[in-house]
């Protein structure tokens, strides 16, 4: 995550900074990394959905969620 964050704006110019994890979930530690920094990041479980047409504004608000807004930690 932390090669990500310096490399996403700067390096690459992404206007929406977007970090898809396969894994089960996201660390404590990078998915606080990732808010802090305004990367989405998109639990595997939402990439189904992105696939299937959902547009990508409406999972944004997940942001690290997996759909579940329980596993998001408090700013």
């Amino acid at each position: 995550m932390r090669k990500f964050v310096g490399t996403a704006r700067l390096e690459h110019g992404a206007d929406v900074a977007l970090f898809v994890t396969t894994c089960r979930a996201f660390t404590k530690d990078a998915l606080g990394l990732a808010l802090r920094q305004d990367i989405v990041a998109l639990h595997r479980d939402l990439v189904g959905s992105w696939v299937e047409g959902a547009h990508l504004e409406t999972l944004i608000p997940l942001n690290g969620s997996g759909g579940d807004t329980r596993r998001r930690p408090s700013a």
